[in-house]
């Protein structure tokens, strides 16, 4: 960008802004809102979100993150645009701003917690999909959705040394993998009362997966769709991607390790 500066030695943006702000320090602190340069009083609400999170990223700031970052939402919120925590680098939040939608922000934090225990490109980018999908394209959100739970599933099998049968279907490979877990309390007062109830939810987890597996052959990708095909609602889809999320997060949580990836390529269920 061009200097504001008419002196030969401050011949671009950063010189000019160096001068002034660290050198001198005679601009105000809010300068940069109405330098034409940069346009944030009149530029598009996208481009004014990647502005803020640009601020919070850990290469540019290194406290006051958490205080700056509610002062930012305070603001926003009346506007309907939120800026959540969507990924992480050396350990450090990574921020994204956006409009602010039902459910959101809550799959955002499932889809931080599964990338921390199954953290490959694969994955990222199945979360990632799953998660950008729920408004916009339903279907390819019910079909990825599924798609991680076989991983995540295959994946914990793989580490117990089992391995997953290709004729399995979705529940049966939710069961297997169940069975080669320990979900005990460890820490409840009735330990074997907490198990049977644990263990009720899981089997009703099994109906939940049969209806995703339902859903996927008749909504999801994968399947041949004609041309007048329309998808679910996108809270259906929410609700969808927000259960698998779930299941993924405790199956993940009670193997208590970093699993070795199995990618779609090797399982066919």
């Amino acid at each position: 960008m061009p200097s504001t500066d008419y002196r030969p030695q401050f011949n671009n943006a950063y010189k000019d802004i160096y001068q002034h702000m660290d050198v001198n320090s005679d601009w105000e602190p809010d300068w940069i809102f109405t330098d034409s340069r940069f346009n944030l009083t009149h530029c598009k609400d996208v481009e004014y979100l990647n502005f803020l999170t640009e601020t919070l990223h850990p290469a540019v700031r290194n406290e006051d993150m958490d205080r700056i970052l509610d002062i930012y939402n305070k603001h926003l919120e009346p506007d309907g645009f939120e800026i959540t925590k969507t990924d992480e680098i050396s350990g450090k939040p990574v921020f994204t701003g956006r409009l602010k939608t039902i459910g959101m922000a809550h799959l955002e934090s499932k889809k931080f917690q599964i990338k921390s225990y199954l953290n490959t490109e694969y994955v990222n980018n199945k979360i990632g999909i799953m998660t950008n999908a729920v408004d916009d394209n339903t279907d390819l959100a019910i079909g990825t959705a599924k798609e991680l739970l076989e991983t995540t599933c295959a994946s914990i099998l793989k580490q117990k040394g089992v391995s997953a049968d290709p004729n399995w279907n979705l529940s049966k490979l939710l069961n297997e993998t169940t069975s080669v877990l320990d979900f005990t309390p460890k820490q409840a007062e009735n330990a074997e009362k907490a198990e049977k109830s644990i263990k009720q939810i899981l089997k009703g987890i099994s109906v939940i997966v049969h209806g995703v597996a339902e859903l996927r052959n008749a909504y999801g990708t994968g399947h041949g769709k004609d041309a007048h095909f329309k998808g679910l609602e996108p809270k259906y889809a929410k609700l969808l991607v927000g259960v698998i999320s779930e299941i993924a997060i405790i199956f993940l949580a009670t193997n208590g390790e970093s699993a070795e990836l199995v990618e779609e390529s090797e399982i066919e269920f």
